[in-house]
């Protein structure tokens, strides 16, 4: 079928922010539509999103974050060298690329590109009969990923009640997806009950929906998230674990790293050493940028002492980028990539990087962002891709339920397996 239109036009993300979307129509009078996520912690070395500032599109209204410029391109410059061809995944992001051809899609904005790389993939999976997940792997049963949820958030998502930006679980003992997240749910929700029982304002969540708990070390966060797996009548390090989103690259100053709740500041030396402490010391079975996204010496120092099957994921490190990860695998630098398909700012290049980080044995962690939108198109990547894992926030929120109710639809209806090869801590 033939692309007969294509749209580009602002959205509101789940911050209320402007985001980009765009809807495909097709000559079967069908019509496909993406919504693109922002991050709030980005990383120095993503796909740059467009956004109105200093430009004749800014409304005063958004402070200069409307997406009115992105959406123009869109329609002025994408779409009328894409009507009236045939959907074709490969081909639009080919497009793309001539369109703008700099590495980080800065002249018509990645948000811009991968709007309508994710409206034709949709389109391209309808015309063959497909659920998205199906187009991307079209025979044999589905793998259905692990999902690290958060419980707690800080950083950047949360005002920084929390030095870190997240402590999150797994429940690498669950048979099932349903089961995982049913787990998690329960937990989650216990955490509610107890961080009220000590005073805490449990009714401030975080951007990814989870609690905005003040903890001022990590140690007592982990504790406290532990101590709710155990109220669940879960067991700790056999049922269910800890993962951790440090965001290191915002406590990096001058050479240091710095936190501010624990009033501590820290060596490069002192923190890798701190940081090797606590994966000893708590059930932690995954650690997300650990260190700053350009300290390099510090992550591969760090990957020589680790616990065995601890699994170290670079997200700022990488940015979905395949020059970093090639980089990173080089020298060791983590065994675990975080894939968030608009730090790339298209399908094809994104699925690039995921291969050649599985080609090399790294784990794959999709992930969502900060600033989400209800649409589900991400659980069906996480599962065409085969990536294992998922990362979408806490269980809060129609922007991360979205994602979690369509894992549940696929479970249900397709032929699926469910991702057991999670690290777990030794």
């Amino acid at each position: 079928m033939t692309i007969t239109r294509l749209v580009g036009y602002q959205v509101l993300d789940s911050r209320g922010r402007p985001t980009v979307a765009a809807t495909v129509l097709l000559s079967d009078g069908t019509s496909h539509t993406s919504h693109i996520p922002s991050g709030a912690s980005t990383g120095l070395h993503e796909a740059k999103e467009l956004r109105d500032h200093k430009t004749p599109y800014s409304e005063k209204i958004f402070n200069g974050k409307s997406v009115f410029q992105a959406c123009a391109n869109i329609n002025e410059l994408i779409a009328p060298k894409l009507v009236g061809n045939v959907a074709n995944l490969v081909a639009a992001d080919q497009l793309i690329k001539t369109i703008d051809p700099s590495e980080d899609f800065h002249t018509i904005g990645a948000n811009a590109s991968l709007a309508v790389s994710i409206a034709v993939a949709k389109s391209q999976a309808h015309t063959e009969g497909k659920s998205l997940a199906r187009f991307f792997q079209p025979t044999g049963p589905l793998q259905l990923p692990m999902p690290m949820v958060n419980i707690l958030s800080g950083g950047a998502h949360a005002k920084k009640t929390m030095d870190i930006q997240d402590v999150l679980v797994m429940a690498h003992g669950a048979t099932s997806f349903r089961e995982a997240i049913s787990w998690i749910s329960a937990i989650r929700e216990i955490a509610t009950t107890e961080g009220a029982k000590l005073g805490a304002p449990t009714h401030l969540i975080a951007d990814e929906g989870g609690l905005a708990i003040p903890f001022t070390t990590i140690e007592s966060a982990c504790d406290f998230v532990s101590s709710c797996i155990t109220l669940a009548g879960l067991e700790v390090g056999r049922d269910v674990s800890i993962a951790l989103d440090v965001a290191a690259t915002q406590l990096y100053i001058d050479g240091s790293y710095h936190l501010p709740n624990a009033n501590k500041v820290h060596t490069k030396n002192d923190f890798i050493a701190y940081m090797q402490n606590l994966v000893k010391n708590q059930p932690i079975i995954s650690i997300e940028d650990p260190f700053a996204e350009d300290d390099w010496d510090s992550w591969n120092q760090f990957m020589t002492g680790i616990p065995t099957n601890l699994q170290v994921v670079g997200d700022d490190l990488y940015t979905t980028n395949l020059v970093r990860l090639n980089r990173g695998i080089l020298h060791n630098s983590s065994n675990s990539i975080l894939i968030k398909p608009n730090q790339n700012g298209l399908l094809t290049t994104t699925l690039q990087v995921l291969k050649e980080a599985k080609a090399s044995n790294l784990r794959t962690v999709v992930s969502a962002r900060s600033g989400e939108t209800e649409d589900s198109w991400l659980a069906d990547l996480a599962v065409g891709w085969g990536a294992g894992q998922i990362k979408v926030g806490s269980t809060h929120g129609s922007d991360r339920t979205s994602k979690w109710n369509r894992l549940l639809e696929l479970e249900a209806i397709e032929d699926c397996e469910f991702n057991k090869g999670q690290p777990l801590k030794s």
